[in-house]
């Protein structure tokens, strides 16, 4: 595939400073992840995968819509400092880079400097145009340790990417996606077995979780509020399906975010 544009959008920073040894935090997110241990390390498994190490100031890059297993560790003075970024980007209008580059799962420290001065100006640069040039020099690095997929991922199911992503919170039908993926209903599910692995209803929900958990963490709404925000109409469902995939309920997941955030100094 030539590569004609790169866009960028929906960028978020974070950061902590703290005693989180051994703290485990399980998630996916609907977003490319750049998380860089300053001081400590991480240890990370993507997708039910054996667990990496990041090196003290390194960093691991996960993909939209994977399940992370994240273990925090402290460095040698007893505390973990690490900043991230969360952010959607768009190859050529429309792909995914993470569908169109296999992306390094670590970065190695040698990239410590580049990564502290990126992620460190999306998070703090009160200039939206200094947030997008860093966002813009962090994807560069992205691409320059990963690989071009030989495949890149099927364009009718990028479309019903796009288009759940557009619409999670309405109701969807089978009916919306295969007029959106220009195909018939039996075609709509064979796409959704070989590029999601999982029913259209599944994918949906999948997403809508996701949303949520973003919500949970940065939101202080009650939970049946952004059950019905990410598309649920009953909160004691979307409490079911939460606990399924994260292995805490909302109000767990939300309490675990904010005792990380309370141990923070910055």
């Amino acid at each position: 595939m030539k590569i004609k544009s790169i866009e960028i959008k929906n960028i978020m920073g974070g950061y902590l400073k703290g005693n989180n040894e051994n703290i485990r935090h399980i998630k996916s997110l609907p977003c490319l992840s750049v998380v860089q241990a300053m001081h400590g390390r991480y240890e990370i498994a993507l997708g039910g995968s054996a667990a990496h190490i990041t090196e003290e100031g390194g960093a691991f890059v996960a993909p939209a819509g994977i399940s992370q297993n994240i273990l925090h560790h402290n460095g040698v003075s007893g505390f973990m400092e690490a900043q991230w970024v969360f952010m959607n980007v768009t190859v050529n209008g429309f792909y995914a880079l993470e569908d169109v580059f296999d992306l390094p799962l670590l970065l190695p420290a040698d990239c410590r400097e580049v990564l502290e001065v990126n992620i460190g100006r999306i998070r703090e640069e009160s200039s939206l145009c200094a947030q997008y040039a860093a966002a813009y020099e962090l994807t560069e690095l992205l691409i320059s340790h990963a690989a071009m997929k030989d495949a890149p991922f099927d364009t009718a199911a990028a479309q019903l990417k796009r288009y759940i992503d557009e619409h999670y919170s309405e109701k969807i039908t089978v009916e919306n996606l295969a007029a959106a993926a220009l195909c018939s209903v039996p075609g709509l599910y064979r796409i959704f077995r070989s590029s999601f692995q999982m029913s259209p209803h599944n994918y949906i929900n999948k997403i809508r979780l996701e949303k949520a958990s973003v919500l949970l963490e940065q939101d202080s709404r009650s939970v049946a509020e952004i059950a019905g925000e990410v598309g649920f109409d009953d909160p004691v469902y979307f409490s079911k399906l939460f606990k399924a995939r994260y292995e805490l309920s909302p109000k767990q997941y939300r309490a675990v975010n904010e005792g990380m955030k309370k141990s923070c100094c910055k």
